[in-house]
């Protein structure tokens, strides 16, 4: 069993935590969140310190660290290497928030951190970037040094009272004297800090769960992939866009085995030699995932994926049977887009779905596999286009823009191909070709172009642009004259029309329902024999 020499307790000031972090005494681990608190918790905080009431322990970990550049709220630190290093297990929000303050409130970008003393009412608040504070708002980084506070004084004592200056003296006195109580564990094994951490997560507000597994399980060193930020840039890397942190952890999950959805990661690795190798091996599965998904389900981005579920349970595959290929990809690309449908049907995917899908990935055929998860899923009885969706919440908009993609939409002005990573990249694809208020409200859709560019005048782009680019947006003459004389309800019915069929027919192309989803009848005539 690790040794774990009893937690030492001390006490911090406020001015001891400045001073460790500018010195790069405190490292924040990879495994922790970013700073999330809002202002008013920034306000609390301080407002708690002026008062004396209790802010909470701080839990740090004393081991060596390396040379590295630290960012830590506003700050920029390039950090020693030394032996004895405090990393925070519990307590970043509250450092970061008092460093960030005490540091420079008056000039922070980041206006969480422009933490202000009211000296005519006691109260904090944060100002804005471009706000000029009232004259009686002292910044609280005027507090903590002696000879700064007083040169602020003497600089405004024609308006500072009697009762301002008692005030300021008080505050003053309160941040600079806080006791914080800190617990500070030495140990050479990670084990004792994940049983403290887990404990101490019991409590008071909880982390999601990607943020609990992050914290027990991110390794500190190595080359290779080692946290779910390194799986996130894995799909990025292809161009397919970056997960967030917890389909990176379903996709952990699933590629293990079990409950995609448990909460209990304690004990879930044996040794950090099955942690690398298990981040090592997800993240190669998802390079396969992605191309599959890019290349076999023609969804080349994965704000344009219908549902998130798919990418675990395609990494629970590509782990078990390797890159989805012949007969097995071909079930897997109708799977992948009849789930989407069925999904949009059933106005989304229900968490027992997703397990059921996770589950049915198992045995030695990938076949048999890929066929399992198309029996799961209900096939509706027919596919009908929403023309009224436009909005990137709906997963039936994703489905409208992958089938008008496959009629190659070409840039207005330069007439290539769109790019979709950049098209995505500043939010929807979809730009309105006349002003919504004059297009019938269920013919939405029939009003949008997929294009890279925010064109301000895309009626007029449209218009002018050579035969080909009009009707790879799905154009033609006849929508074109429509456009023209300004008939504008025909001409969203008539393209509206023309949407309904290159959707419906992108879809039934990759659903392919009514296709016989088994074995090719080659493989079984190869069996037989």
């Amino acid at each position: 069993m690790p040794t774990l020499d009893r937690p030492r307790i001390e006490y911090r000031t406020p001015d001891d935590l400045v001073g460790e972090v500018q010195r790069g005494l405190i490292r924040i681990p990879t495994f922790q969140r970013s700073f999330k608190w809002e202002a008013r918790d920034v306000v609390m905080l301080f407002d708690s310190i002026f008062r004396g009431y209790p802010i909470g322990n701080i839990l740090l970990w004393r081991r060596p660290a390396p040379k590295q550049r630290l960012t830590i709220g506003p700050l920029v630190i390039d950090a020693p290497e030394t032996d004895s290093a405090l990393w925070v297990v519990d307590g970043q929000q509250r450092i970061t928030s008092l460093v960030g303050a005490l540091v420079d409130a008056e000039t922070s970008s980041d206006s969480r951190f422009r933490v202000h003393l009211d000296l005519d009412n006691a109260e904090f608040h944060t100002a804005g970037a471009r706000q000029v504070p009232p004259r009686s708002w002292i910044p609280v980084s005027k507090l903590l040094d002696t000879r700064t506070y007083l040169r602020w004084v003497r600089d405004n004592r024609e308006w500072l009272t009697e009762d301002n200056l008692s005030l300021g003296d008080s505050a003053a006195k309160a941040i600079r004297e806080y006791q914080i109580p800190t617990y500070v564990v030495t140990s050479a094994d990670e084990e004792p800090l994940v049983e403290i951490f887990a404990r101490m997560n019991s409590q008071g507000k909880r982390l999601r769960k990607d943020e609990v597994f992050q914290a027990l399980h991110s390794s500190r060193s190595g080359d290779g992939p080692s946290t779910l930020k390194d799986l996130e840039n894995v799909t990025a890397s292809l161009g397919f866009g970056a997960l967030d942190n917890r389909l990176a952890l379903r996709c952990v999950l699933a590629f293990r085995g079990g409950d995609i959805f448990r909460e209990d990661f304690k004990e879930e690795f044996l040794s950090p030699e099955d942690r690398a190798d298990t981040f090592r091996n997800v993240s190669e599965s998802l390079l396969e995932v992605v191309r599959f998904l890019q290349q076999d389900a023609l969804i080349p981005h994965i704000r344009l994926l219908p549902y998130s579920h798919f990418v675990p349970v395609l990494t629970r595959f590509v782990g078990l049977f390797g890159q989805p290929e012949g007969r097995a990809a071909t079930l897997l690309r109708r799977w992948v887009w009849r789930g989407a449908v069925a999904g949009t049907r059933a106005r989304g995917i229900s968490v027992a779905d997703v397990r059921n899908q996770v589950e049915s990935v198992s045995g030695k055929d990938p076949v048999e596999s890929a066929m399992h998860l198309l029996r799961l899923v209900n096939t509706p009885p027919e596919f009908t286009v929403e023309l009224d969706k436009v909005h990137f919440n709906h997963a039936i908009t994703k489905i409208n823009v992958l089938g008008m993609l496959a009629s190659d939409p070409h840039d207005l002005l330069t007439g290539a191909s769109i790019d979709i990573p950049e098209a995505l990249r500043s939010g929807s694809p979809l730009v309105a070709v006349l002003a919504d208020t004059e297009v019938p409200d269920g013919l939405k859709l029939a009003n949008r172009i997929v294009t890279e560019r925010k064109y301000p005048d895309a009626q007029r782009r449209l218009t002018l642009a050579p035969a080909e680019v009009r009707e790879s947006h799905l154009v033609d003459a006849v929508a074109l004259g429509l456009l023209k004389s300004g008939s504008i309800e025909e001409f969203t019915a008539y393209r509206g029309e023309a949407l309904s069929r290159a959707i419906r027919w992108h879809v039934s192309q990759m659903a392919e329902w009514g296709a016989r989803d088994a074995h090719a009848v080659s493989d079984l005539m190869r069996r037989a024999v």
